[in-house]
């Protein structure tokens, strides 16, 4: 099993054991890097940047994505993590010592990296720390390989002299996601709803233009107040971000990670199709912010204008896709697993305004690289997203999901990837619903440690029905 050396004397054990079979010399070649912008496929966001590399080193292939984040810095495994969480096609085991496995499949690769244990660096420098413990800045590169492949200095320092590539796109997810308000299984809540406990108490917003294209006039219509407290189905009485413009909102008590959706934003949508879109993004500390992995399907051939209309089932994760008075749902499980992210203490929620433009120039990108397509331009002073609020919810469960409960079964890993583990349910039947309450999956746990798998389905979020009993399963 391959492991971190997280401490300087493990990493002299390891090198006096292995001297013969790493050549040390005194100058380091020069350490295979690229650039910013050579970079094709860009996940996370905010306005700080680093790349992720890994050295395949048996086939000779080298990969590369970029990442954004925001604040000064990100912890090496919140990087990994983000690539993982919108990327499907690599995948990081971790064990007790940091990354055990570094898997990559596509259409034509099928890579592992191989060799006794993990070594990275960060720009050429070998890392002194953990995962968990090791920070990286902004322009800063990332490089994972292993010391089969690498060379090394009597200083520890390991470079890899692959060619990077970038990696491209990933695959899209052609789910159909929950439709318009009052359609089969739609996913959303009035603003009315008496689920909801609480509102935001306070907003900061930043102004984007009213055309980015034509960085003139900012967006001015409405103020910080009006995304304060409850929403309502005016679509009057909302605050517009203009394009690529965000609003910070606080909270009198932090938001917590319960059984259901957690909770609402909401837009003033005249209608059920001029949908004007909006990445979300949270926080525990009001320093890191990270987002939640969106999807859209609508085709980005043809720019939807003012007079044009999105398809709400091809939206998933971004906020706006429903008329005003009626709030997206989201929830806190599917950005589980960050460290520097405590999804029981949330204090800050941003909304980032989507720039619906086609071109690359201007426009911004969903979780696997494709151009999300919404009205553009919107040319005036209440241009971009309109907030008209944010609302905490206690564990909202929509009708389209029945017979919902919180108990007693023991699934993991959870979130998987690839498959679950069910405990101690030998003897029962079981059903896996989708998000939209569909059955997608039935069969009989025959085990007391039940496999089921899950690779054939989408990213999302799931729900293993075994008798009277419901858990909630999320796929990365």
């Amino acid at each position: 099993m391959k492991k971190i050396l997280t401490l300087f004397s493990l990493l002299t054990l390891f090198w006096s054991i292995n001297a013969q079979n790493t050549r040390s010399v005194n100058t380091l070649p020069e350490d295979a890097t690229i650039a910013n912008d050579q970079i094709r496929y860009w996940v996370g966001g905010g306005s700080k940047s680093a790349i992720l590399t890994v050295n395949w080193c048996d086939t000779a292939i080298a990969l590369a994505w970029g990442v954004r984040f925001e604040g000064d810095s990100i912890l090496v495994a919140d990087l990994m993590h983000t690539v993982a969480l919108y990327d499907p096609r690599i995948h990081f085991s971790y064990g007790d010592w940091g990354i055990t496995d570094i898997t990559y499949q596509d259409e034509t690769y099928n890579l592992a990296l191989a060799g006794d244990w993990w070594m990275y660096n960060v720009n050429g420098q070998s890392a002194m720390l953990g995962i968990d413990a090791q920070y990286v800045h902004n322009g800063d590169v990332i490089k994972w390989g292993d010391e089969s492949c690498g060379i090394a200095d009597a200083n520890f320092n390991y470079v890899w002299t692959t060619p990077i590539q970038p990696i491209l796109t990933g695959v899209s997810d052609q789910t159909i996601f929950d439709g318009i308000v009052g359609s089969s299984n739609f996913l959303a809540i009035s603003y009315d709803n008496s689920a909801i406990v609480g509102w935001a108490t306070g907003c900061q917003v930043t102004r984007g233009y009213q055309d980015i294209a034509n960085p003139i006039l900012f967006a001015s219509y409405g103020n910080e107040l009006d995304a304060v407290g409850q929403a309502t189905n005016s679509t009057m009485e909302v605050v517009s971000l203009g394009d690529h413009g965000s609003a910070v909102l606080t909270f009198s008590t932090p938001i917590i990670n319960t059984t259901g959706y957690d909770f609402a934003v909401f837009e003033n949508s005249l209608n059920d199709v001029f949908l004007e879109l909006a990445f979300v993004e949270v926080s525990s500390d009001g320093i890191n912010y990270f987002r939640f992995p969106s999807v859209s399907n609508t085709p980005n051939d043809v720019q939807i204008s003012n007079a044009g209309s999105v398809d709400a089932t091809h939206i998933h994760n971004l906020a706006g896709k429903h008329r005003a008075g009626w709030g997206t749902l989201f929830d806190l499980d599917d950005l589980s697993g960050y460290t520097a992210l405590n999804i029981n203490n949330i204090t800050h929620i941003r909304i980032v305004d989507v720039v619906g433009s086609i071109d690359a120039q201007y426009g911004t990108t969903d979780r696997y690289g494709n151009l999300i397509n919404d009205p553009y331009p919107t040319d005036f002073a209440s241009g971009g997203f309109d907030l008209g609020g944010v609302a905490v919810l206690n564990g909202y469960i929509p009708e389209a999901i029945d017979d919902y409960t919180n108990l007693s079964i023991h699934v993991y890993p959870n979130p998987c990837a690839d498959f679950v583990m069910v405990d101690n349910q030998e003897g029962k039947q079981a059903t896996l619903v989708n998000a939209l309450g569909q059955i997608i999956w039935t069969g009989s746990i025959e085990n007391s440690h039940q496999q089921i798998e899950m690779s054939q389905f989408n990213s999302g979020i799931y729900f293993l029905q075994i008798g009277t009993q419901t858990v909630k399963i999320v796929k990365r």
